[in-house]
């Protein structure tokens, strides 16, 4: 990720804003709103579980543990997992 090949979304505070400023988004009903905003609001919940986790060393391992108990670390798991499939399929 440091090496800047992995871009994340925006905020989803950021995207609902950015969608009511225009005519489509102001008409679009609730259930379609959420929809469109769903990858933005996933993205909101990554970006705070990786800010939850700490970084330790033992040895040559790198262990990640969490700051909190109370957030959850399992879209982070899933998100290394899905980088891990696509640098084996590279």
């Amino acid at each position: 990720m440091s090496s800047g090949k992995v871009k994340f979304l925006i905020d989803e505070a950021e995207a609902k804003a950015k969608l009511m400023e225009t005519k489509t988004g102001q008409n679009m009903p609730p259930d379609k709103r959420n929809d469109y905003l769903r990858p933005f609001v996933l993205t909101t919940i990554l970006r705070e579980q990786m800010l939850n986790l700490v970084e330790s060393n033992e040895g040559v391992n790198i262990i990640l543990k969490q700051n909190s108990r109370g957030i959850k670390k399992d879209k982070f798991s899933a998100f290394v997992y899905g980088l891990l499939y696509i640098k084996r399929e590279e």
